[in-house]
């Protein structure tokens, strides 16, 4: 078995806050591989979820989001990862919401992510059991393996 993460990062971000929950979704717009997320995603165990908002230099940051691949029970280990996004006010909005409680999860679909209309809800809300915000440096840390392996190939 492999503990190696197949990484995917063709997507745009969504925030929302919905049933008293901070939502994170993940926007496609290939269909095919947001059913595929999806998928994989339900199956995941919340116990070993976790999501890590990387704060960069220049004011960006990245976010990364996965199942723990050696606690794992599928043989197709996902993640997402996402870079190069602005710290702009959005995110500042944010940031106190996704630091007060582990936000959920969710995929979705859209034929242009700038039209709200195109929007098609793919997932379930999965719940993330992990959510930290840390700064680029701390990827030094063993405990970030995964999110700096992820970083390091972007």
């Amino acid at each position: 078995m492999t503990f190696e993460i197949d990484w995917h990062g063709n997507f745009g971000i969504l925030w929302a806050y919905e049933k008293e929950r901070f939502v994170v979704t993940a926007v496609f717009e290939d269909k095919k591989e947001a059913m595929f997320i999806a998928k994989e995603i339900e199956a995941w165990s919340e116990r070993f979820t976790r999501l890590t908002i990387i704060e960069k230099k220049d004011d960006e940051y990245a976010i990364c989001c996965f199942q723990d691949p050696q606690i794992s029970k599928s043989e197709k280990n996902i993640g997402l990862f996402r870079t190069g996004m602005r710290q702009s006010s959005g995110y500042e909005q944010v940031k106190p919401m996704i630091q007060e409680g582990p936000p959920l999860l969710q995929i979705a679909f859209a034929v242009d992510i700038i039209d709200m209309s195109t929007y098609e809800q793919i997932s379930r809300l999965i719940p993330m059991r992990k959510c930290r915000t840390i700064c680029e440096k701390d990827l030094k840390k063993q405990e970030f393996f995964y999110e700096k392996t992820a970083n390091l190939l972007s």
